[in-house]
């Protein structure tokens, strides 16, 4: 994948969350606050922290309840080495229902 399908996808990725937590957190439980391509979500469990990495094409997760985690885009998912994938990870989390196939 080139920087510029990169960058598209994680973009669209990044929209995609905030989305989906705007349509579903009805009583505003997460703060979202988006800055380019970082997104904060202040959360009663602490702040989640997603960004984009370029050089690396990877997404960028840290989370109070499961630590810091590298996502790569491979098979229409966006996966972790050690097996987790970022949607179902944020659904676990967050509480949020998150529909992987939407995204692409």
């Amino acid at each position: 994948m080139n920087n510029t399908a990169f960058s598209k996808l994680a973009e669209t990725t990044i929209v995609y969350i905030v989305d989906k937590i705007e349509e579903q957190d009805i009583e505003g439980i997460i703060d979202v606050d988006l800055h380019g391509d970082i997104l904060n979500l202040d959360t009663e469990n602490g702040i989640y922290v997603i960004n984009t990495q370029s050089a690396s094409k990877e997404i960028w997760l840290s989370s109070p309840v499961s630590g810091p985690h590298h996502f790569f885009y491979e098979q229409g998912k966006w996966k972790s080495r050690i097996g987790f994938e970022l949607m179902i990870l944020l659904t676990e989390e967050l509480g949020i229902r998150f529909d992987k196939c939407e995204i692409f």
